[in-house]
């Protein structure tokens, strides 16, 4: 169904706006058709073109096409680098795009893969190594680059960075995400933000306040309230159905 949405929003995109994207319905068709491989290198190849490098949509296509063959083993001899490639791309693809003008063409198939993200950050968290903690704060840094918008996945960012002994940065990185996580509920609302983004949120936020507890109990509580308007009773703009352990450890800090 995601992948459906992607495509039928491209097609939106492309059978209106201008003569330079009409260009890319070759891209658009090897892609419907599964033909990733073409895709890839003919997407690259816009790339690498005088004429086309500065458009954002190749390398969006290049992240999409590489993404696919990350998800299916028959790829992994010839592009064993594709999911690096996918997250590679997409932080180039969005830096072609800083106005976010392709924002209806790639959002669907941002959530996507950044929900796979995810799924790798906690995993890496898991190990409860540096190396683990490193690997994360990588992926997450070409999150934040890609999606300047997810401030959950910024703060988790930070913390990773500070558990990787990287202080300064961290604590910089940290800072910058919670000014931009009060701005949520004024500036910006929670309904504005996709459930990726909003799990990002809920997460970053229980993850820094355990993270702090021990050692800044008064933080704590105050970045867990951060998220206590959002994720603690039910409200429609909530994409999440699964509150309980926010709940449960927003009471353990708090109480």
């Amino acid at each position: 169904m995601k992948k459906l949405l992607v495509i039928l929003s491209l097609i939106s995109y492309t059978s209106i706006n201008t003569v330079l994207s009409q260009e890319y319905q070759d891209l658009l068709i090897l892609y419907v058709d599964e033909k990733y491989e073409k895709c890839f290198v003919k997407a690259i190849n816009y790339t690498e073109n005088e004429k086309t490098k500065k458009h954002p949509l190749p390398y969006l296509y290049v992240s999409m096409a590489s993404f696919e063959m990350s998800q299916d083993h028959q790829y992994s001899e010839n592009w064993p680098k594709a999911y690096s490639t996918a997250l590679s791309f997409a932080k180039k693809y969005r830096k072609k795009d800083p106005d976010n003008t392709y924002e209806e063409d790639s959002q669907e198939y941002i959530d996507q893969l950044k929900e796979i993200i995810y799924e790798d950050v906690e995993n890496y968290m898991l190990t409860n190594t540096e190396k683990g903690y490193k690997k994360a704060a990588g992926i997450l840094k070409k999150v934040c680059a890609f999606d300047p918008k997810d401030h959950g996945a910024r703060l988790l960012w930070g913390e990773l960075e500070i558990r990787t002994k990287n202080q300064t940065e961290g604590k910089k990185i940290v800072a910058a995400a919670i000014d931009l996580i009060k701005t949520i509920g004024t500036d910006v609302q929670l309904g504005d933000l996709t459930e990726i983004q909003q799990r990002f949120l809920r997460k970053s936020l229980m993850e820094y306040a355990s993270f702090i507890d021990e050692k800044d109990h008064a933080k704590a509580i105050e970045v867990i309230s951060m998220g206590q308007p959002f994720f603690y009773e039910a409200r429609e703009d909530c994409l999440l159905d699964d509150n309980e352990e926010f709940k449960k450890l927003y009471d353990e800090i708090t109480g």
